[in-house]
């Protein structure tokens, strides 16, 4: 390793002993005639030792002010040489730390190398010890900042492990510690304990028909209802799935009753809202409370408020029930059967819904091309045409499940033909027509899809008798078919297909004005046509709105054409 000294203010005898001292130190040697020079060259090279002239410093007025001004490292040495062995230094490097010696005269090669050798060696050791401390300083300052991301860690995987990660509620796991504890504090205290079993109805339905998406915004938007409808002593949990728990402590049956009518109303009263998607939500709530029904432990406790949860679901939701020990003991056999209908019925839906699922991701896996666009678009139109005709909200599942096998089949059947860029030929439209038969075949390996298969068979009937299979017209359709057919051509017309981009809204009017009658049912024509207007799915003012539905009014009213007669030929189903 190469040192560098720098001399300031030697006179040539002492210059000449350092430089001929320098192979044997391995240094390399500066020299500053003046505190200008010495001030530029101490700032431009790292200087393992300063070697000054005490005897001259008289000569560069102000030396030791300058030196201590540029503030030098403690691993640079002063040498002072000093006229005599009697003689001391008092100059400072200015660092603190800074090390400061001296040597007399005479200067002799030798006597240099001596004195130097070990003062380079010093620095050297300096050099090596700031190295390691600031290493230790880098590892410190990391230290700490590991510490503070561990503690931040910790602190976010306690979270998990107590709260849920979509509503941020306390979980299920939490539920089970919490209750046990509000459990052993109302006994001991002798004070009361409400639990308040929640469940948003049908909300399995509002993930199909409005997305996961969506359900997921319901499920945030009740999190924070029911927090904002809550007692700062009360605790909220996510039970699982649309499932939620409130602990009301200090709480009996009768003020728990009032609670929980007061969140079904916060929840019935106005509506979730998402994007482009509304939907009223309903909650059935089940209560159970601790000095009258007399919980043993925590799984009673909520097996209580789950058996009125039941009861309040059979009986049609959207209600509030208490659990009771001697109805539920001794209750009526049509109470009996009520609850088990409800089970199988939960039991049912619940595989319906593992069918569908199953079927979405074989399509998905085989043909590559999802349909939840056009399903999700398809099925809000539903939503609203159900609404409209007043029907019964479980008819909507009927129709969504409809839609997803109708979709998922139809892709996995024809894949290549409905990939085509260009319209279909007379043969290929021939070739669909057998597409019914097809759906009823494959959903008769479903003994739970029996409505969804006669909704599919004559999903391709047309009004006025030209459609296929069967050629049935008017009122033989049934009416479900008459609504899925409607409304899956318009979701189709306002989506994008493989040979065409989506319709424009006049050419969407146009193609429903010219089928109603003849493709679709015209009474269901003007009612999609005035939700279309209401809701504007479409923009749609109320000029061409008028003239529309007095055109269709004519159509209907003036000689379009009429339905075959019921006796008309049909083919026969193969």
């Amino acid at each position: 390793m190469m040192h560098k000294i720098l001399l300031v203010g030697l006179d040539l005898s002492a210059t000449s002993a350092v430089t001929a001292a320098a192979p044997m130190l391995k240094a390399q040697i500066f020299e500053a005639a003046n505190s200008a020079e010495m001030i530029r060259l101490a700032r431009k090279h790292a200087f393992a030792l300063i070697i000054v002239d005490q005897t001259i410093t008289a000569t560069i007025p102000g030396l030791e002010e300058q030196l201590h001004s540029l503030s030098l490292t403690a691993a640079t040495t002063l040498l002072v040489i000093v006229p005599s062995e009697l003689s001391q230094t008092t100059m400072q490097t200015g660092a603190q730390g800074g090390f400061v010696d001296s040597i007399s005269r005479p200067l002799t090669p030798t006597l240099l190398t001596g004195k130097i050798q070990p003062l380079l060696h010093i620095h050297h050791l300096q050099m090596k010890l700031f190295s390691c401390q600031s290493l230790l300083q880098d590892q410190q300052i990391k230290n700490h900042q590991w510490q503070q991301s561990l503690a931040q860690q910790s602190h976010y995987l306690n979270m998990l492990s107590v709260r849920d990660g979509l509503t941020g509620l306390f979980n299920r796991r939490q539920l089970v510690i919490t209750l046990e504890e509000k459990l052993q504090e109302a006994r001991q205290g002798n004070t009361d304990l409400a639990l308040l079993l929640v469940d948003i109805d049908y909300f399995n339905e509002t993930n199909r028909v409005a997305g996961q998406h969506f359900g997921d915004s319901i499920l945030n938007q009740f999190a924070a209802r029911l927090t904002q409808n809550s007692r700062n002593d009360d605790l909220c949990f996510r039970f699982g799935g649309s499932d939620f728990i409130i602990l009301l402590p200090e709480m009996n049956t009768a003020e728990a009753m009032e609670q929980a009518e007061k969140l079904r109303l916060a929840c019935s009263e106005q509506p979730f809202t998402s994007g482009n998607h509304s939907r009223t939500v309903t909650v059935s709530i089940a209560i159970v409370t601790l000095l009258d029904n007399c919980p043993k432990d925590v799984d009673e406790f909520l097996t209580m408020a789950d058996m009125a949860m039941y009861q309040a679901k059979s009986q049609g939701r959207n209600r509030i029930v208490a659990y009771d020990l001697n109805h539920t003991g001794n209750s009526s056999k049509i109470d009996s059967i009520s609850l088990l209908q409800e089970t199988l019925r939960r039991i049912l839906a619940k595989t319906k819904d593992s069918s569908i699922s199953s079927i979405q991701i074989l399509t998905q896996n085989v043909t590559g091309t999802p349909q939840d666009d056009h399903v999700h678009l398809a099925a809000r139109y539903i939503h609203l045409l159900c609404g409209r005709l007043g029907l019964p909200t479980t008819i909507l599942d009927t129709f969504t499940n409809a839609l997803i096998l109708y979709n998922c089949f139809r892709s996995l059947l024809y894949r290549e033909l409905l990939t085509k860029k260009d319209s279909f030929s007379r043969n290929e439209h021939k070739l669909l027509q057998d597409l019914p038969y097809k759906l009823a075949e494959l959903t008769q390996q479903f003994d739970y899809f029996a409505n969804e298969r006669t909704m599919l068979l004559c999903q391709g009937e047309h009004f006025d008798g030209s459609g296929y299979p069967e050629g049935l017209s008017g009122d033989e359709i049934p009416l479900a078919s008459r609504i899925f057919s409607l409304i899956d051509s318009l979701a189709a017309m306002n989506g994008d297909r493989p040979y065409r981009k989506r319709l424009t809204p006049r050419a969407i009017i146009d193609e429903l004005r010219k089928g109603a009658g003849t493709q679709w049912d015209p009474a269901l024509v003007l009612l999609v046509l005035e939700i279309i207007y209401e809701q504007q799915l479409i923009p749609l003012d109320e000029k061409l709105f008028n003239k529309t539905k007095l055109q269709i009014t004519q159509q209907i009213t003036g000689g379009a054409p009429q339905p075959k007669p019921p006796h008309s030929q049909k083919k026969s189903q193969s």
